[in-house]
């Protein structure tokens, strides 16, 4: 640190020690404040000078009339607001001053309202909706800001017009309701009575339908009952039914058996007649007994609805033709002359006796035809049957015993036919019962439907009848309101409408709702927003104009030798505390003239950290690349400009400048001036000042560790640049001949064969250098022009810039490279003409500076280099040059020539050509500024180090 220290005193001591330069120091510190104050100072409140941009008004408007507001002028009460409004300047003018004035630039913006604007704007009112333009000339030629203001120029026309409309809208309807207010106020009491009688009308009948509705109820569970009696009803016809079905079978059994008895009458007439009137009477027994049957089925069924009905009419028509067989077959036993008198008799009395069953049954048929469809006359029917049939069998008894020679002829077969017929009617009765019992089963099913039906009507009812109640409660609470409403203060207010203020009201239209403010982190006026972006710029430029008025390479001068560390670390501390001077004026200055800050000690230290970084990242870039280290320090802040959201948020810029945004140093040193302007949120201004900071570790790594590996191409730029003897160069005191430890060791094991590989390599490489040359400036022009081409030729502009961009930095590398490989090919051939003493010399600098400043390695350097000279020592190595002596005293001969194929271009076929390393260096120009003599010494006087 020692020289590091002694470097910047000795810079100090320059600079006070010569008046010159300590005037020109000042002048740095100061000037690129000047920077910053003065675009804080133009930026300070350019709104407030809007009043001076010239807006012309071109007002056409004819004006209209409308029933509701009478005649209106729309454009006149504009030109009216505008002459009261001074947010801009405005101009009135006919329409080709107007036009002809923002074409020549005289006027930023022409807004012309068109004769016909207010009847479009009032069309609304009559429903054919016609909407009203506003005609709008921008010149956004004269300037890039001015169209964003002239916009709000164009907002204010708009906005004054409808806010005109709206007053005068307003105060017709102010008007109207005032007229309305008035009737409504004579009106209301009446309109009140009638409602409330109509409300009281309203209940009486409500309570009307709940009486109905609860009559109907009581209806409904009468007839639920009715339905209960019916299923009892239907069950019991079922069950007998089924009694009647099986009578009925064993009943048409025994006629079968009859009929067989009948068959054999013949032959054995006397018994015969006793047994068919046994069977006779037997048979009357069942038939009568049958039709009883059917009687209490009738009876039974009676109470069913359509479906009993006609099965109680088939049963009624099974009876006839029952009761008409037995006619007949009494008829015939009537008229038998085979039967006594006292068959007859008994036949008769046996009737009578199925007569007597029959009229009882008759009696339930009766019972049951009161509820069926002529149930009731066909069981009538059936009793006067029977009672013939009575009579007749009593004849045809008294008459068997003469009939019985007739019977086998005649009566037997009649009654054999008479009992078939029954047999039939018998049939057609099964049948008939049988169909009953569905019709049962349907009746009964009817019948739950239709109890499941009234079941919903009663819930109905009951749902009807809350809410019945329930709109009653309303209606009742419905008039309690209205005698409020017509009690209460606000029906007062709503009769004094007639006695608002229409002004007011339309006040109110105009702008309904008002906007509060509320300031987070206020700033006084846009120059204090903009105060940090062009702080921060100001202390970048004032670094950059350190590096370009003061050298960045340090002399020997009252200081001897140094390591380039020592160099680096001494020249940055003078530009440091220049910087530093730079970040302090230009802050105390922001605030003297009136910036705001709430922080300003905070303010001061955020410059200082800002000059810091800065000055730290420029110096680094400017030394280890030199003038290429300056061109980046100059694309950074382009870059840094619209990257940093400086003025514009960065959410506006494009997509590649948000990208880079957290990776710029601006961005922390903005965001921290920021913190002490309007107030602290949180630690961000600590986190911004410390990631500032971590800006400055990549530095310092390029600036003391790439540096060593750029000496000589920097070298290369500067003796190029300084062949034009136009630009400015500075002269490395690090330049020298740097040859990699693998290069240097190939020279001393195999010095010959190396030096004939390397000048071989070296004539190779000459030959085609020029061409790679030419080919490279030619691509240089072809390429850009054929990409321009291509720009005008397709709509993927952006992408061929890019290419266009990248395509020339590409082959101004590929140039740098091939440049940089030539000289360093030239280089190597002198490394051919050192003695082997100067080639341990180079062994142990690279040695000493490669790994003597390694803690670890220092032992190992020192000793490997202890090696090397005692090597050296025992050798005697001296010179190689022709006539010279080594250690001892023995003359050297000279470099040998070597056999290499020639690379010219004319050369023949297996031509060899005798080279050495001398021919070489007169090959590419010896004593050409910036070339190596062998007397030690640059053609430009400078000693070789």
């Amino acid at each position: 640190m020692h020289n590091v220290l002694t470097i910047f005193r000795r810079d100090l001591r320059r600079i006070f020690r010569n008046p010159v330069a300590a005037i020109v120091t000042v002048g740095v510190c100061i000037l690129p404040s000047l920077y910053a104050w003065i675009n804080i100072a133009a930026n300070w409140d350019p709104y407030k000078n809007t009043s001076t941009v010239a807006v012309a008004i071109v007002n056409e408007d004819e004006g209209t009339y409308n029933e509701k507001l009478g005649q209106i002028n729309v454009g006149d009460m504009v030109v009216e607001k505008l002459e009261q409004n001074d947010q801009l300047g405005w101009q009135f003018v006919g329409e080709q001053e107007g036009l002809e004035g923002v074409a020549s630039g005289r006027y930023y913006a022409t807004i012309e309202i068109p004769k016909d604007f207010s009847s479009d704007l009032v069309s609304v009112l009559s429903g054919d909706l016609k909407t009203p333009k506003l005609k709008y000339y921008v010149n956004e030629k004269v300037n890039a800001v001015a169209p964003k203001v002239t916009d709000t120029g164009a907002s204010t026309v708009e906005q004054q017009i409808n806010d005109n409309f709206v007053s005068t809208v307003a105060g017709v309807l102010t008007t109207k309701a005032q007229d309305t207010g008035a009737k409504l106020g004579s009106q209301t009491d009446k309109l009140g009575d009638t409602v409330l009688a109509d409300i009281r009308d309203a209940q009486s009948t409500l309570d009307d339908v709940s009486t109905q509705l609860e009559g109907a109820k009581g209806t409904v569970g009468k007839t639920r009952d009715a339905i209960r009696q019916a299923r009892d009803v239907l069950a019991s016809l079922s069950s007998i039914t089924g009694s009647s079905q099986r009578t009925l079978r064993d009943a048409l059994g025994e006629l079968g058996g009859a009929r067989s008895d009948a068959q054999s009458l013949a032959s054995r007439l006397d018994s015969a007649v006793s047994v068919g009137t046994a069977r006779l009477d037997e048979a009357a027994t069942r038939a009568s007994t049958a039709l009883g049957g059917f009687a209490g089925m009738a009876e039974h069924a009676s109470a069913t609805a359509q479906s009993g009905a006609k099965a109680a009419h088939k049963l009624s028509e099974v009876n006839r033709k029952a009761i008409t067989s037995l006619n007949d077959a009494k008829a015939q036993i009537q008229a038998s002359s085979m039967l006594s008198d006292q068959q007859k008799q008994e036949l008769c009395s046996k009737i009578d006796a199925l007569v007597s069953q029959l009229q009882k049954k008759a009696d339930t048929a009766d019972s049951i035809a009161s509820q069926l469809d002529g149930l009731k006359f066909d069981a009538q029917d059936i009793s006067d049957g029977a009672q013939q049939l009575e009579g007749s069998i009593k004849d045809a008894t008294s008459g068997i015993s003469d009939a019985k020679n007739d019977v086998s002829q005649n009566v037997l077969p009649a009654l054999s036919s008479s009992l078939d017929s029954f047999a039939l009617a018998g049939g057609d009765l099964q049948g008939i019962l049988d169909g009953v019992s569905p019709a049962v089963q349907q009746a009964s099913g009817t019948l739950d439907q239709l109890d499941s039906t009234l079941r919903e009507a009663q819930d109905v009812i009951d749902q009807t009848q809350d809410a019945l109640g329930g709109l009653r409660g309303s209606l009742g609470s419905l008039a309690t309101d209205i005698e409020a409403i017509r009690a209460s203060q606000n029906f007062q207010l709503l009769q004094n409408v007639m006695d608002m203020n229409s002004d007011q009201v339309k006040e109110f239209m105009t702008s309904p709702v008002e906007l509060s403010e509320q300031d987070v982190f206020p700033v006084a006026n846009y120059g204090s927003g903009v105060a940090p972006f062009y702080t921060n710029l100001a202390i970048w430029v004032g670094g950059f104009v350190l590096i370009a008025i003061y050298k960045l390479e340090v002399d020997e001068e009252e200081v001897g030798p140094y390591r380039a560390w020592q160099g680096y670390l001494g020249r940055y501390l003078l530009l440091l505390v220049l910087g530093l001077a730079q970040a302090l004026i230009c802050c105390v200055g922001d605030l003297v003239m009136g910036v705001q800050c709430l922080h300003p000690v905070a303010f001061i230290c955020a410059g200082l950290v800002q000059s810091f970084a800065y000055v730290n990242i420029i110096y680094a870039l400017s030394v280890a690349f030199k003038h290429i280290g300056k061109a980046l320090c100059v694309v950074l802040v382009i870059l840094q400009i619209p990257g940093s959201s400086g003025v514009y948020p960065i959410e506006m810029m494009p997509g590649f400048f948000r990208a880079i945004n957290p990776w710029l140093p601006f961005t922390y040193g903005i965001n921290a001036m920021r913190e002490t302007i309007a107030g602290y949120w949180g630690s961000c201004y600590v986190q911004n000042l410390l990631t500032l900071l971590a800006f400055v570790v990549p530095a310092l790594a390029i600036g003391m560790g790439a540096r060593r590996h750029l000496i000589n191409i920097n070298t290369l730029f500067d003796k190029k640049l300084a062949e034009t003897d136009l630009m400015i160069c500075e002269h490395d005191g690090m330049t020298r001949e740097n040859f990699k430890l693998s290069t240097i060791i190939k020279a001393l094991l195999s010095s010959e064969d190396y030096k004939h590989v390397l000048l071989e390599e070296a004539a190779n490489f000459e030959a085609k250098y020029p061409g790679m040359v030419k080919r490279g400036f030619a691509l240089v022009l072809v390429v850009p022009l054929v990409l321009l081409a291509l720009v005008f030729a397709t709509p993927a502009k952006l992408p061929i810039l890019i290419v266009w961009i990248v395509s020339l930095v590409a082959i101004c590398a590929g140039l740098i490279v091939i440049e940089y490989l030539h000289e360093r090919v030239w280089q190597k051939t002198t490394l051919a003409e050192h003695s082997r003493d100067e080639i341990y010399e180079l062994l142990d600098r690279e040695l000493d500076e490669q790994w003597e400043y390694k803690l670890p390695f220092r032992k190992i350097a020192g000793s490997l280099r202890s090696r090397i000279r005692g090597t050296r020592d025992a050798a005697g190595a001296g010179p190689r040059d022709a006539g010279e002596k080594d250690a001892t005293g023995a003359t050297r001969p000279p470099y040998p020539q070597h056999s290499i194929p020639d690379p010219r271009p004319d050369a023949q076929d297996g031509a060899m050509l005798d080279y050495r390393a001398e021919d070489y260096r007169k090959h590419v120009g010896e004593g050409e500024p910036g070339h190596h003599k062998t007397d030690g010494s640059d053609a430009k006087g400078g000693e070789r180090r």
